[in-house]
């Protein structure tokens, strides 16, 4: 016969602990959920204070307030998921204000709707095209706020190098605002394709973005040449694509440069080795986790 006094009864000590954490957690999504409510409510009276004026989206500032809130964090969270909830936050706000509409230019690269659709959320409206002409051309009969389009390639075609007609203005003048996605280190199952997001937009700071200049060349100009007219005349330059065409005398060159550049900047004035005074495209805020930052 076995000896049993030794045996202590069940403790319902752990499911009693396990119920109290579950009741924090209640708790917790519920003051979350009036923050959010609250958060809601101030942009209601911004929204009916004037609000933003023209296209909704600001880049910059909502890549100062990402990285603000991710150079603050701490703790088992990932920080993707907290850039994850504000993006969310972003787009929710961006429906209170009345909306937003992207053009998505994705006939060369199938993965550029699912980009769109990481940057801005699940309820912004997305207008699908071929090209990314027909995706531009939203913006100037509006029916979109912003186009998401392909990053630039030395193989693209004429249709393709959209950026060059960047470069000859139009009403309304169209800059780059944003480089997607803002997430720099991809993981496997998220789209891996990377573009521009263009707005009839002045780019706003981030405190940390790059500038993409446009250039006129002559054909035979070398990208070392390139590069060294615009180190001489103050940029600190990274990466340049050129895009040279036979039988043409004019080639063109995308430069990108570090920090914010205004368009009437009186550097590019100085510069006399291009065909034409270089024009600024516009800006971006450098995707987090991007080489040279810090986290």
């Amino acid at each position: 016969m076995s000896d049993t006094s030794s045996v202590s009864p069940p403790s319902d000590a752990a499911p009693e602990a396990l119920a109290r954490l579950r009741a924090e957690i209640d708790a917790l999504d519920e003051r979350l959920h009036d923050l959010l409510m609250d958060r809601a409510e101030i942009i209601e009276r911004v929204t009916r204070d004037g609000g933003k004026r023209g296209v909704p989206i600001r880049p910059g500032r909502e890549a100062s307030m990402l990285r603000r809130l991710l150079g603050r964090h701490h703790g088992a969270l990932p920080p993707q998921t907290v850039l994850r909830i504000w993006r969310e936050l972003f787009s929710g706000a961006l429906m209170i204000e009345g909306g937003l509409t992207i053009a998505v230019a994705d006939g060369a690269q199938a993965e550029l709707p699912a980009v769109a659709r990481e940057h801005f959320g699940p309820l912004t409206g997305l207008r699908r095209h071929r090209t990314s002409s027909q995706a531009l051309a939203d913006l100037t009969n509006g029916a979109a706020h912003a186009a998401v389009l392909p990053l630039p390639s030395d193989e693209d075609d004429d249709q393709a190098a959209w950026w060059v007609g960047l470069m000859h203005g139009g009403v309304p003048r169209l800059a780059i605002v944003a480089k997607l996605p803002f997430w720099a280190r991809r993981t496997e199952g998220v789209p891996q394709a990377g573009a521009y997001v263009v707005a009839a937009l002045t780019p706003d700071p981030s405190g940390s973005d790059r500038s993409l200049i446009g250039i006129e060349i002559a054909p035979d100009t070398s990208t070392a040449r390139i590069a060294g007219l615009l180190t001489e005349a103050g940029f600190d330059v990274g990466s340049i694509l050129p895009r040279r065409a036979a039988k043409r005398e004019v080639g063109y060159a995308l430069a990108d440069v570090e920090g914010l550049v205004a368009r009437d900047d009186s550097r590019l004035a100085t510069i006399t080795g291009f065909l034409a005074t270089p024009v600024i495209l516009g800006a971006y805020a450098v995707p987090f986790g991007a080489a040279g930052l810090s986290r």
